[in-house]
């Protein structure tokens, strides 16, 4: 009786479970693995694209950056590189010409807070005080105006001379007439030369005097006027070495006077300054005006170099230099020694002596370049290259030839 159970259990349920099959395959009967395959499949092709993209993507990013550079066509020089410093055109030390103590005039008593202050020509700088001379030619001044004051005034024997001449013209009128002796004329005569010799004697000495007087207030006033501490030109206070108060001996040097026209100083090197001559033009830029290129021109070569660092100087005068050039900037020229018209440039941190890494679609490429002109920004590519070509300007020590890399593109510096 139980297996009847079982079979009617049977009989009841296999038509739905056939129902179920044929609702799920539209009606045809088909088997389960069947059914999954092609879901499969699609899921593997996306899965082994979407890995293969990862990889590409991982293999690129991780390729090593080349920083690249264009090669172009432009003006090539030939350029002896220096250093300049613009200097001033002349350089006064004043120095102490007495001694004593020093007191700086209102106007620099910052001391060297005052430099770079204009001057001018005879002004005053300090004072080195001297109050014995002051003393001194305060006395000899007024002994002078006493002098002077007295010299305006008769000289004394001159009163008794006039009285003794006037009694002589009388003498002269009367003696004819016998009226009068013979000897009191002479007398009277005697008397009056000996009155014109003592007006001149006081003359002389009163005059003696008065010039005496006048040469030691001179000199007096020539000692005071050392005292002062003047500027002997126009000009700009460069340095100052003394203070206020401070004791000073005559010849110590005090303060350095520049002129307010300056030139260019250029130093080059000792391989490089037979190619430099007068009249050669050059760009000179300054570190005050790095956005700026000036333009100079050769005006001299020193014929001795320096002793310590065997550099040879040369003078340059800057056309249309900026209004406030100040003393002592500094800055880097190129003395142009050579012109090649529509030459292949290469910046020249991209040759290593005288090789250059390509890129060529996106493999590395060493070739060997003959280089003509250079400066430090470009250099003139005889041959080995090509306008266009993509050359590595940086860390060419990590790449090798037939290396794969991404480029970089950067900036030259502006073509000459």
């Amino acid at each position: 009786m139980l297996v009847k159970i079982d079979e009617e259990a049977e009989t009841r349920t296999a038509p739905s479970g056939h129902e179920v099959i044929a609702k799920n395959s539209g009606g045809h009967q088909t088997g389960r693995p069947t059914l999954q395959l092609p879901e499969s499949k699609s899921v593997v092709w996306i899965g082994a694209a979407a890995l293969v993209v990862v990889f590409a993507l991982a293999y690129f990013f991780l390729m090593p950056v080349a920083e690249v550079s264009k090669v172009s066509r432009g003006t090539a020089i030939s350029a002896v590189y220096g250093t300049v410093r613009i200097e001033p055109a002349f350089v006064v030390r004043v120095r102490a010409q007495n001694d004593g103590f020093i007191r700086l005039a209102e106007a620099f008593s910052a001391g060297r807070g005052a430099i770079g202050n204009s001057v001018e020509k005879g002004q005053v700088l300090a004072m080195i005080a001297d109050e014995d001379t002051s003393r001194q030619l305060k006395q000899a001044r007024a002994d002078l105006q006493a002098a002077i004051d007295r010299a305006a005034l008769p000289l004394p024997s001159s009163e008794l001379l006039k009285a003794a001449e006037d009694n002589l013209q009388r003498l002269e009128k009367v003696v004819s007439s016998g009226n009068v002796p013979a000897v009191e004329y002479q007398k009277s005569k005697s008397e009056v030369n000996r009155l014109r010799g003592a007006v001149e004697t006081e003359r002389i000495e009163r005059d003696r005097n008065l010039s005496s007087l006048q040469e030691t207030a001179k000199k007096l006033e020539a000692e005071m006027k050392n005292a002062e501490v003047r500027s002997p030109i126009d000009g700009i206070l460069t340095n100052v070495q003394t203070i206020d108060g401070e004791l000073v001996s005559d010849g110590n040097e005090l303060f350095t006077v520049s002129s307010r026209k300056t030139y260019v100083r250029g130093e080059v090197n000792e391989e490089d300054v037979g190619e430099v001559r007068a009249a050669m033009k050059a760009k000179v830029q300054l570190y005050a005006y790095r956005t700026r290129t000036f333009e100079a021109r050769v005006t001299s070569v020193q014929p001795a170099a320096d002793p310590t660092t065997q550099r040879y100087t040369v003078v340059l005068q800057m056309e249309n230099p900026p209004d406030n050039l100040m003393v002592g900037m500094t800055g880097e020229m190129n003395i142009i020694t050579g012109v090649h018209e529509n030459a292949l440039l290469v910046p020249t941190r991209a040759l290593l002596v005288d090789q250059a890494l390509v890129v060529n679609g996106g493999i590395v490429q060493r070739r060997t370049v003959n280089v003509g002109f250079r400066t430090l920004d470009f250099s003139e590519a005889l041959n080995g290259l090509s306008e266009g070509d993509h050359v590595i300007v940086s860390d060419q020590d990590k790449f090798h030839s037939g290396q794969p890399v991404r480029q970089r593109m950067v900036t030259p510096p502006k073509t000459p």
